[in-house]
């Protein structure tokens, strides 16, 4: 039996039960071309509203695909940045894939801290290049430190094997913040150079570096 049509009923027009299911304008393209036609003709047709048919389905993705990707697109355009730190010393550093930044209120009529990481704390691993920056401000949010410079300690350690790097006691880097982006949550800083020691006892440099923080509340 063949899967287009069967004729045989009293000349007129039955869908054939092994049809397979097509869509509603194949059908009805099928039926309104049926009458007085011969079965090379009827197929035919079959076939050119099967063709247009497929030509709508696949024009269709194509738009969809193209809205969802537009729309993909917009949405990371529109994410918060995850961040950076760059610094720089005696040797190459790769900069951190990300940095945030917390003014955090310790109370008792202390200075609140500004805290800024390249990583996550409240992770097991941490990932590397890691970088802490730490020091007292009288700023009681990252607004207010636009236009500020901080005092901070430096912690750093390139890799996960090498040492860590720090300012010397009673040193300090000083971080001056710059830009803060309430639109995007972030807040830019350069940070100077300072001397260090290194927890290998070896020579070590640190020629300052820059910052794009991403905001913690």
């Amino acid at each position: 039996m063949n899967s287009y049509a069967n004729f045989e009923r009293n000349g007129g027009f039955l869908l054939s039960a092994a049809m397979p299911r097509l869509p509603i304008l194949v059908v009805v393209l099928v039926m309104l071309v049926c009458g007085g036609c011969s079965k090379d003709e009827l197929k035919k047709a079959y076939n050119d509203a099967k063709a247009k048919t497929e030509n709508i389905a696949t024009s269709t993705k194509e738009k969809v695909d193209s809205a969802v990707s537009s729309t993909v697109t917009a949405i990371e355009e529109t994410l918060p940045e995850t961040g950076s730190i760059s610094v720089r010393g005696s040797v190459p550093i790769e900069k951190t894939s990300k940095a945030s930044l917390e003014v955090i209120s310790i109370g008792d009529g202390r200075p609140n801290v500004v805290q800024i990481l390249s990583y996550d704390p409240q992770q097991p691993q941490m990932t590397f290049p890691a970088v802490l920056l730490q020091g007292p401000t009288e700023a009681t949010s990252a607004q207010t430190l636009a236009g500020k410079s901080v005092e901070c300690d430096l912690y750093f350690q390139a890799d996960a094997n090498g040492p860590i790097i720090m300012n010397k006691p009673g040193g300090h880097v000083a971080v001056t913040f710059n830009q803060f982006s309430a639109e995007e949550g972030t807040i830019t800083a350069s940070i100077a150079g300072g001397d260090v020691i290194s927890s290998d006892e070896q020579t070590a440099q640190f020629l300052g570096g820059e910052l794009i923080a991403l905001v913690r509340e």
